[in-house]
């Protein structure tokens, strides 16, 4: 399949989620804007370079309250038996999602970027310049904004729903959790070198960051998905 047939197909998949495009023009438009120029064009198949592994702090350690090496705690004991929110089919979470083994589509235009998982068919639409609303209900995937800061993408995201894990080690957090993710291409267009800055005060003392590095691979098609509880 050829990257504009990929991004016309996707662009009627969130159409029709939201509105159905074939009958909103505005947004069929919208779906068909160019990248701006200036910015890097982060269109592409990718994947982590580590994994499921666990976050790490980039400075000090992560700054869990009582309340959250009390549920950090729960939660590796429940790892440990075997249990996990994935056991039960339930989606990934940000930013847990970034880190799986499968890979995922970055597709980007001018008025937003989609995120395309292989993980559970799971996927984000991030407008740019989306208004934050802090009442808005808990959802998996959180509600998010895209912008660009220079050469990087900025994704920020609210009310998430406290179902899911932030990492395969089972950090916790709760509704009021909130991320900012930060995208830089590289020079040559093959690794992605990004940062994801984590918020919940029932359970961190302070926001934290964590890095990880995303590694371009070729083509753009995804492999079918299929949990089974």
């Amino acid at each position: 399949m050829s990257i504009k047939t990929l991004k016309t197909t996707l662009a009627l998949a969130a159409g029709a989620i939201a509105l159905t495009l074939a009958a909103t023009p505005v947004l069929a438009a919208e779906a068909t804007t160019p990248v701006p120029q200036g910015v890097p064009n982060l269109t592409g198949k990718w994947i982590n370079a580590t994994p499921e592994a666990p976050l790490k702090a980039t400075s000090g350690a992560i700054p869990l309250t009582a309340k959250g090496k009390e549920a950090y705690a729960k939660n590796k004991a429940e790892k440990a038996k075997g249990d996990d929110p994935l056991t039960l089919c339930h989606m990934h979470g940000e930013p847990r999602l970034l880190f799986t083994k499968y890979p995922f589509l970055i597709m980007q235009y001018g008025n937003h970027v989609d995120f395309l998982h292989q993980a559970n068919h799971t996927f984000r639409i991030t407008y740019f310049g989306a208004k934050l609303d802090p009442d808005a209900d808990p959802i998996w995937l959180g509600h998010p904004t895209a912008k660009w800061d220079g050469k990087t993408l900025v994704i920020d995201a609210n009310s998430y729903n406290g179902e899911t894990w932030l990492d395969y080690s089972g950090l916790p957090h709760g509704e009021k959790l909130t991320t900012e993710e930060r995208y830089n291409l590289s020079a040559d267009g093959k690794t992605i070198n990004a940062t994801v800055k984590i918020a919940d005060p029932e359970y961190y003392s302070q926001p934290w960051t964590a890095a990880f590095t995303l590694k371009k691979e070729p083509g753009y098609s995804l492999e079918q998905y299929a949990c089974m509880a």
